[in-house]
C-alpha cells in the first residue's frame, strides 16, 4: 500500500503549526518574562490574586524602566486585600512612568481602601489632570469629597441684604479652596467639550468600585 501523500493544506497546517511552537520556543527560551507575565495576566482573570501576586512580585525590575509589572502587581494586591503593598507597587510604577492617569487612578484606589482619603483625592485629582474623560477618577473623586464632608465655600451676600444680618463666615481653609478650585477645573472639562460636541457620546467608564 502505497502512502498517502500530504494535500496542500495539511502542508499549511503543519508549517504553521511548526511556525507557532518555533515562536514559543523562542519566547520561552530567550524573552521568560513575557511568558510569565502572560501566566500572570491569565491567572489574575481566572481570580487566582495570589498566584498571580506572587509571579508578578518576581517580574519586578527596578532597572529595567518598565511600569506594567508594578502596576499589575499593584492590582493583584489590592484584590487580595494588601492595600498598603499595592500603593507601594503603584508608587513604584508612577516613578518609572508617572503621566499615566491609570496608575494614579489604581494609587487612589488603594488609598481609598486603605483609609487614607486625602492621598486618595490627591491620586484622583492627578489621573483627571492627565486625562479629563476619566469618569471613573471623576466618580470616586467626588464620592471622597462627600465623605470627607467637604462643602464648596458660601456664596457672596447679594447687595439686598446687609452684612450683619448674615451668619458669622466659617469659610474653608486655603487648602480646601484649592482643592475645590482644582475639583471644578478637572471636572468642567469634559462638560464643556460635550457642550461644543453636542452629538458626541461621552466615554464609558468601568463604574465604581465601591
Amino acid at each position: 500500500m502505497k502512502p498517502q501523500r500530504l494535500t496542500l493544506s495539511m502542508k499549511i497546517i503543519l508549517i504553521v503549526s511548526l511556525l507557532i511552537l518555533a515562536f514559543l520556543l523562542f519566547e520561552l527560551l530567550f524573552r521568560p518574562g513575557v511568558v510569565r507575565h502572560a501566566l500572570a495576566s491569565a491567572a489574575y482573570k481566572r481570580g487566582n490574586y495570589r498566584q498571580a501576586e506572587k509571579t508578578w512580585s518576581s517580574l519586578r525590575d527596578p532597572t529595567d524602566g518598565d511600569p506594567i509589572p508594578e502596576n499589575s502587581l499593584g492590582q493583584a494586591q489590592f484584590k487580595t486585600g494588601n492595600y498598603d503593598e499595592s500603593v507601594n507597587s503603584q508608587a513604584a510604577a508612577l516613578k518609572e512612568k508617572g503621566k499615566v492617569a491609570q496608575f494614579h487612578y489604581d494609587r487612589g484606589n488603594a488609598l481609598y481602601r486603605g483609609g487614607k482619603l486625602d492621598g486618595a483625592l490627591e491620586a484622583y485629582r492627578s489621573a483627571m489632570l492627565l486625562d479629563p474623560d476619566d469618569q471613573d477618577a471623576k466618580s470616586n473623586y467626588e464620592l471622597v469629597l462627600k465623605r470627607q464632608g467637604y462643602k464648596p465655600p458660601p456664596p457672596a451676600p447679594t447687595s439686598d441684604k446687609k452684612q450683619d444680618q448674615l451668619p458669622p463666615p466659617n469659610p474653608p481653609s486655603e487648602e480646601d479652596q484649592e482643592q475645590y478650585r482644582n475639583q471644578l477645573d478637572a471636572l468642567d472639562q469634559q462638560e464643556a467639550r460635550d457642550r461644543q460636541q453636542p452629538g458626541q457620546a461621552g466615554p464609558q467608564g468601568s463604574g465604581k468600585w465601591w
